[in-house]
């Protein structure tokens, strides 16, 4: 019965996505049930809306993001392979929780640990990551704390490898240490393990069943917007009594007439149950798809315009944008520019920064900006244009 209850639920919450509705522009909770949410650009970082941000949390297993980020790094950096066999010992087995169903004993390799981690968040498999890696537990942690001040989660502290609430032995009733961050935090974690590993984490994070025949294992990802969503690819969900029901998410943007291709990134922590944690996701999405637009206002040595150094005809300066410029434009809301000039003193090189080009909206929050320089070079100036400067200092 539970069963079909649930698969109602799914059923309602695709027809609400699907059906039109008010405009969520006009609505300030655009997320009912997370206690902290937050969903922003991957390009540009703009928040698109938020909810309790900063509000301070359990993550519970939204901590394997951080352990699974720095697998991934300690691969790349060739300080241990991703075939890497690993024994997997008592303490290891002993591990509660969601569980990989790791075994005394058994050997598995370190990729295979880093999909039980993501796809069935595998505490079991989380610690053995961390001793692998670690070479212990404490020292792992220390690396997650260290990664986690050096992409700027400012709010965000770990004391083990997989979210789990540490109770005191001598005081059961006493509150337990947690893994504390922030729906921001966790945003600006998902934000930056898309932005240098896009492949390698959706890879595993997109895979809706996970099976490895090696050891008779098969299960769903426990994430179920893959199954709602065909764009979504990400990220990882996380339970504990404390924390309530969260999700770090990912879709991507396809291009279209309206957007350039790109991706959302959001955060749901703290729901009283999985579905409502759905719902909160795709009332975020929705919002996002429906009231943003990302546009390539900018492109690379695009042509700005014509200066001339001291304002004489024959030392013209050809200037063009140095780089692609994307922002993230609410539908209603108009977009200004402001383009600010450096002093220009010669020689000028060809690509030498003149000056800057601002994109802001009415309320004056910055979308986006992009150098301004030089496509030509202004060094060989003749006798007679020397002279006419001497002649305008």
């Amino acid at each position: 019965m539970t069963k079909v209850i649930e698969k109602f639920l799914i059923i309602l919450i695709i027809v609400s996505v699907l059906s039109p509705s008010i405009s969520y522009g006009q609505i300030s909770n655009v997320d009912k049930y997370s206690k902290s949410s937050i969903l922003i650009d991957q390009d540009t970082g703009r928040v698109l809306y938020e909810k309790n941000p900063d509000d301070k949390r359990p993550l519970a297993s939204l901590s394997k993001m951080m352990t699974f980020l720095i697998a991934i790094e300690a691969i790349n950096n060739k300080e241990v392979n991703k075939e890497d066999i690993i024994v997997v010992d008592k303490d290891i087995a002993k591990v509660r929780g969601s569980s990989y169903h790791l075994k005394v004993g058994e050997k598995v390799p370190l990729i295979e640990l880093m999909k039980g981690l993501m796809i069935v968040s595998g505490n079991d498999a989380a610690v053995a990551i961390s001793k692998h890696i670690g070479k212990s537990e404490e020292s792992f942690v220390k690396i997650m704390n260290k990664k986690a001040k050096e992409i700027g989660m400012k709010n965000t502290n770990f004391v083990n490898c997989n979210g789990l609430p540490i109770y005191s032995l001598s005081d059961p009733k006493k509150p337990p240490k947690e893994n504390i961050s922030t729906a921001r935090d966790i945003a600006i974690l998902g934000k930056y393990m898309m932005d240098n590993y896009e492949k390698e984490v959706t890879a595993i994070t997109d895979m809706q069943t996970y099976n490895y025949s090696e050891r008779g294992f098969c299960k769903n990802n426990t994430n179920g917007l893959l199954s709602i969503i065909p764009e979504v690819d990400g990220i990882k969900t996380g339970y504990t009594g404390n924390a309530g029901y969260c999700l770090a998410f990912s879709m991507k943007i396809n291009k279209d007439n309206k957007n350039v291709e790109n991706r959302l990134i959001g955060v749901s922590l703290g729901a009283n149950h999985k579905n409502k944690r759905i719902q909160a996701c795709l009332d975020m999405l929705k919002y996002g798809r429906e009231n943003f637009t990302t546009q390539k206002v900018m492109s690379k040595e695009d042509l700005i315009g014509k200066k001339y150094l001291m304002g004489i005809d024959d030392l013209e300066i050809t200037l063009e944008s140095e780089d692609d410029l994307i922002i993230v434009k609410k539908n209603d809301e108009n977009i200004n520019t402001q383009v600010t000039f450096k002093e220009m003193k010669a020689p000028i090189q060809k690509g030498d920064v003149l000056g800057v080009i601002k994109y802001y909206n009415d309320d004056g929050e910055i979308l986006g900006s992009n150098k301004i320089i030089s496509r030509n070079d202004l060094s060989n100036i003749s006798l007679k244009n020397r002279i006419k400067m001497i002649f305008k200092n």
